[in-house]
């Protein structure tokens, strides 16, 4: 493991994982181990915890393409203070919330990413997290008028 970051810099790395899984098919199995994680430090704080977590999810779930960048990014700020707060008043748990974050982040790829396309007239862009070979693209752009 690398060396224990602070409780400022985890949250924000946190934050952006947590924002990344959101968007993810992962969030759930992301959510039980968070959720089991907060019960093993704050029994009776967890639930609510939780709760914030699954109100992010919910508003992301919800949000349109064009206001997708500005939830995620409030998102990031919102669950960067809520995990900060956690990581301050249970500091014996960073280690081991720092050990979570790099699994997820290093399973799923990195937490924040950003793909701007610009100019792309008559062509086709393709973005894979994982490999994409064994997969045929075929494109024809439409026929000029």
């Amino acid at each position: 493991m690398s060396e224990l970051m602070s409780a400022g810099d985890l949250a924000a790395m946190g934050a952006a994982a947590l924002v990344s899984e959101m968007a993810r098919s992962t969030w759930q199995g992301v959510r039980d181990v968070l959720a089991r994680f907060f019960g093993s430090r704050d029994e009776e704080g967890a639930p609510g915890q939780v709760l914030q977590l699954d109100a992010g999810y919910e508003l992301l779930s919800r949000t349109d393409d064009a206001n997708q960048p500005a939830v995620e990014s409030a998102l990031r700020t919102t669950l960067g203070i809520q995990l900060e707060s956690f990581l301050r008043n249970h500091p014996d748990a960073a280690a081991e919330f720092q050990a979570l974050i790099e699994k997820t982040t290093g399973a799923s790829g990195p937490a924040d990413g950003t793909l701007t396309v610009r100019g792309n007239t008559n062509s086709q862009i393709v973005v894979s997290r994982g490999s994409i070979i064994g997969n045929t693209l075929h494109y024809r752009p439409e026929a000029q008028q």
